[in-house]
């Protein structure tokens, strides 16, 4: 029987492994599950217990839980090397199937015979987003004090305050009204040596983000305002690819007005026929901006933040858990982001007309979806009952 130390696959096994998972890993977080048996039962490339560090880890840091999960695979392996084949390739398929539904979705909006069917989508945007806040808030809420923090949390995204502001002011309330929770203020993060050697390739990384967006910034202004608005977006994703719904939403239509709210429930319900995370919805947005190149610079500037982030917390992920403080800022910040879900579903609903037909689609797609049925399947049946009957 093979031990899980005693075989190492080289970077390109990784790649190709992972670049197999991603054309079939549909259903954004729960395909960690896939990840899982891939690497620990069926390949035995990790043990059960650094496969769960790995997820714990993608749970407390910004970015798509799944895309996080798949580069400390490829770190924890062959370390820099596999974490950006796992990373890459993982996100390629969802990449190339979203710019495929993207071209087709301009060719096919404005024809009469399809408008039914993308109101379709847009009503299972918002069960979807439903289905998200319900899920998200029953892990997060735990007591009054978390309802009272998500409440003021969705009522400022409602007033259309800044969602970067929002978390800020949780943060700030969450130390208030937690403060009792910290026995002590402890900021004690110890590191091994050799793990240090992880923030060498860290500083080439950030220098090469540097010089990409300096490029951008000389060459075309206005790519360079999409990749740094999407990095941004990322930067503030905590809670997995969900929590990106808010921060995209805030700034591609309320602040830049780069597409409209309908429009951009048309390119999350296409990032649910894709696989991989939502998140890839920034390649929607992208070719809707700057066409193929717009798309590219889009999808790399929504990931890269969150992976810099991994490859620098991974080596003090220990210390990191464990700190009072962390506890605190994370949980206050997650709390918060079931407010500002409930602020994103309460938008979607608004903008559907809500007819007899609307809403046995909504109904049907929300229970099925809670039910836990496949996602693709619950897309493809309220297409079809759109077509039948809006």
């Amino acid at each position: 029987m093979t031990n899980y130390n005693d075989y190492k696959p080289s970077t390109l096994d990784i790649f190709v492994s992972f670049l197999k998972l991603g054309l079939i890993a549909f259903g954004g977080p729960t395909a960690i599950a896939y990840v899982r048996e891939m690497v620990v039962d069926r390949k035995k490339w990790m043990d059960e217990k650094s496969f769960n560090n790995g997820v714990a880890l993608s749970q407390i840091i910004p970015g798509a839980s799944v895309m996080q999960v798949a580069a400390y695979v490829g770190l924890s392996i062959r370390g820099i090397a596999g974490a950006f084949a796992a990373f890459i390739a993982y996100v390629l398929p969802a990449f190339f199937m979203m710019l495929f539904l993207t071209i087709v979705y301009l060719h096919l909006k404005s024809m009469p015979e399809t408008v039914s069917v993308f109101e379709a989508l847009r009503i299972v945007v918002v069960s979807l987003a439903a289905n998200g806040t319900l899920n998200f808030g029953k892990k997060s809420v735990k007591s009054i004090r978390d309802i009272f923090l998500l409440s003021v949390a969705a009522f400022l995204f409602i007033l259309k305050f800044s969602p970067f502001i929002v978390i800020f002011i949780a943060i700030i309330i969450g130390f208030l009204i937690y403060r009792n929770n910290l026995t002590k203020l402890s900021f004690k993060i110890s590191i091994s040596r050799e793990k240090l050697k992880i923030y060498k390739y860290v500083s080439y990384i950030l220098l090469g983000v540097v010089l990409f967006n300096l490029s951008l910034w000389m060459i075309n202004p206005s790519l360079f305002s999409l990749s740094i608005l999407m990095m941004k977006v990322d930067v503030f994703a905590f809670g997995g690819g969900y929590g990106s719904v808010p921060f995209m939403l805030h700034e591609v239509v309320d602040v830049h007005k780069l597409i409209d709210a309908k429009t951009f429930m048309d390119g999350i319900a296409l990032g649910q026929i894709t696989p991989g995370p939502i998140v890839i919805t920034a390649t929607f947005v992208g070719y809707l901006v700057g066409g193929l190149i717009g798309s590219i610079v889009s999808t790399i500037s929504v990931f890269t933040p969150s992976f810099i982030i991994l490859l620098s917390t991974a080596p003090i992920f220990d210390s990191l858990k464990n700190n009072p403080v962390f506890k605190n800022v994370f949980h206050s910040i997650l709390v918060s982001f079931v407010g500002l879900m409930v602020a994103v579903t309460i938008r979607f609903a608004l903008s559907i007309d809500w007819t007899l037909p609307a809403m046995i689609i909504g109904i049907i797609s929300f229970l099925a979806l809670y039910r836990k049925y496949n996602i693709l399947l619950v897309i493809i049946l309220s297409l079809v009952l759109g077509y039948l009957i809006l």
